[in-house]
């Protein structure tokens, strides 16, 4: 059972990048098909998740959603590789974690709603600086889901470290 839980565990971040995958592939979605309410669920599910990540992706010069949903299944599908081998790639799995972290983070800085614009005049390139807690449910459990990802990534380095030095 511990072993499952700590694939599951591990496994987070890939989640994390399989999320704002589907996001990408919802805006497809919603330029083929804009009267689809599933489309729009999808959309609106994922966007207070992910939002500002995605967008800035998509604001990189010549970045197609295309490559955002190829570049971020590229990255689950590592993974996904790297949590079925724990004991091997352990800096790669670190980097994998954190920067699923980061991402998250940043997509929930300021974010007090989860509504897709925010209200009142900004300065372009302001960031509302607040506590980066989730507005949904779905963004609360990925983001604890990879802080235990990360956690578990140092405890093993740790570990590794003690065998060495003892």
């Amino acid at each position: 059972m511990r072993a499952v839980v700590l694939t599951f565990v591990r496994l987070g971040p890939t989640f994390v990048y399989a999320a704002g995958m589907l996001f990408a592939a919802s805006i497809i979605l919603l330029a083929a098909f804009p009267g689809n309410p599933s489309s729009w669920a999808l959309y609106l599910t994922l966007l207070p998740v992910l939002r500002r990540p995605a967008f800035v992706l998509l604001d990189l010069p010549g970045v197609e959603v295309w490559h955002v949903i190829a570049a971020l299944a590229s990255v689950a599908a590592c993974g996904v590789y790297f949590a079925a081998q724990p004991k091997r790639f352990i800096r790669a799995r670190f980097c994998h974690a954190h920067v699923a972290l980061l991402a998250l983070i940043f997509a929930n800085t300021g974010a007090h709603s989860p509504q897709a614009v925010g209200l009142g005049p900004t300065l372009p390139g302001a960031y509302h600086w607040s506590l980066p807690i989730p507005a949904t449910l779905l963004g609360t459990a990925l983001v604890a889901l990879v802080a235990l990802a990360c956690l578990s990534i140092h405890a093993e380095i740790i570990r590794r470290i003690r065998i060495r030095h003892s």
